[in-house]
């Protein structure tokens, strides 16, 4: 029963950072911590954790690496988005689910893994499952069986780069989270300020 419920972990941390004037989100500054430690925090509070975390960055590599975890960067070239980030993830995760997180989200729930899993050993012929709040899908959380690679290496192949609709398209299951604030981006300098707790 605990093999069932291993799983990796995936943060998204390799995007361009054009909301926040091209910074890299993972070392942007909350709370005393860059972003990439809260996302590696709300990972240690998942029950369990997952076994292996990987960080998907296609910048300050030698930064992410000293976290201590495995480094991935896109396969392909030009930033082409979170499912590419995603992709490469899932080339290095053969036999575990991957839950995915954006590092730019640092109160995430402490029971997103549990959700998600839950949803997937319900509908066992489902093959990925996704937050949704009441106000908005979250499909950058979302846990992914190792068998969507391939259709996800398709869809960006076409040029489709639209997280969402690949869910979608695979029949990802929607699992719903109340608290629409523990999803909330901190992915423009706005955002940041306006969720920095007062010293």
């Amino acid at each position: 029963m605990e093999m069932k419920h291993t799983y990796d972990a995936l943060i998204l941390a390799g995007g361009r950072g054009a909301r926040l004037g091209g910074k890299d989100k993972g070392w942007v500054m909350w709370n005393g911590l860059p972003l990439v430690e809260h996302a590696l925090a709300a990972l240690a509070k998942q029950v369990p954790p997952p076994a292996r975390i990987l960080i998907s960055a296609n910048r300050n590599v030698d930064a992410y690496q000293q976290t201590g975890h495995v480094v991935v960067a896109d396969e392909r070239p030009d930033f082409s988005g979170p499912m590419a980030g995603i992709e490469a993830g899932l080339m290095r995760c053969k036999k575990n689910n991957l839950l995915v997180i954006p590092c730019d989200a640092p109160m995430l729930p402490d029971d997103l893994f549990e959700k998600l899993q839950n949803a997937l050993t319900d509908q066992p012929e489902a093959v990925a499952a996704y937050a949704v709040t009441p106000e908005a899908a979250q499909p950058l959380c979302c846990l992914l069986k190792p068998s969507v690679a391939g259709s996800l290496g398709k869809q960006l192949d076409l040029g489709h780069s639209e997280t969402l609709a690949w869910l979608e398209s695979i029949q990802a299951r929607p699992v719903r989270f109340e608290h629409v604030a523990s999803f909330t981006p901190f992915n423009t300098p706005e955002a940041l300020k306006a969720q920095r707790n007062p010293s």
